[in-house]
């Protein structure tokens, strides 16, 4: 097929890295002049006229993210040496919060919570009880719910140590609109998986170099086309296939028309709109 995948960060890199390997014709359109979306490094110039590279936020993998770490290897990234892999620490400057021993599982989770520094016997648990009530249910949960409404049990201490900085770092989204469902995913798969899948990968490249540039070259090798800096504004019905309208204009050429299916990578608010 003709693909237009609209949206160029992780989420259309990665569908458009499957799809060129699943033999589609791709093309890719992103808004900005630089792939990635949230999770990519940006240029600041300080008042001193100094230049800095920065990533533009925390964003923290784990080992259960075993998806993302294939799609790594196959644009070229070897993970062991772009990823400094340690157990799951969740430390204050204070030195406050929960820290994984390298125990088998699930001892090393429940020494973590046993262990946790500056936790009451009430926040252990308060912690103990909802993991406990999530087993049973067997993670699942309304699909409407957020983390918030999930968490409601949990004391101040535990949210604001272990699952709001889990929830930002992991899902990029504040517990008041996080799906407590990927949330229940995400723990089920680091607290239950086969070893290693706690650890916290911790990027020793910037999020750039970690994924989005390879995946750019790597594209481009295998014969896809990115368009950066096009904005697609609507999405037109044509001969059973689709045409974009974009900014700045591609009407003209066959680059915008006649696409056989499209896949929208972009934020929920970009979707509706489109």
């Amino acid at each position: 097929m003709k693909l237009a995948i609209i949206g160029g960060g992780w989420a259309g890199l990665a569908a458009a890295v499957e799809a060129t390997q699943a033999g589609h014709q791709v093309s890719v359109f992103e808004a900005s002049h630089a792939c990635g979306g949230r999770a990519r490094a940006t240029t600041l110039r300080m008042g001193d006229d100094t230049v800095l590279r920065v990533d533009n936020g925390q964003h923290i993998l784990i080992g259960a993210y075993r998806q993302t770490l294939r799609l790594l290897q196959v644009v070229g990234v070897q993970a062991e040496s772009a990823l400094l892999q340690i157990p799951m620490t969740l430390l204050t400057p204070q030195g406050q919060g929960i820290r994984f021993p390298a125990l088998p599982r699930p001892l090393d989770a429940l020494a973590a919570v046993a262990l946790a520094k500056g936790w009451s016997l009430a926040d252990k648990g308060s912690l103990l009880r909802a993991a406990i009530g999530w087993q049973r249910r067997h993670f699942q949960c309304p699909n409407a719910w957020t983390v918030a409404q999930l968490c409601q049990g949990l004391r101040p201490r535990v949210l604001a140590d272990l699952i709001a900085p889990l929830c930002l770092s992991a899902l990029n989204t504040p517990l008041e609109r996080a799906s407590a469902q990927v949330f229940l995913r995400v723990l089920h798969d680091a607290l239950l998986g086969p070893s290693g899948c706690s650890c916290l990968l911790l990027p020793r490249v910037d999020l750039s170099q970690l994924f989005p540039q390879p995946a750019q070259r790597w594209l481009l090798a295998h014969g896809a086309q990115l368009y950066l800096g096009v904005a697609v504004e609507s999405l037109h019905p044509q001969g059973g296939g689709w045409q974009l309208a974009t900014r700045p204009g591609l009407a003209a050429t066959t680059a915008a028309s006649g696409f056989d299916a499209l896949i929208l990578a972009t934020s929920a608010h970009a979707g509706v709109r489109l």
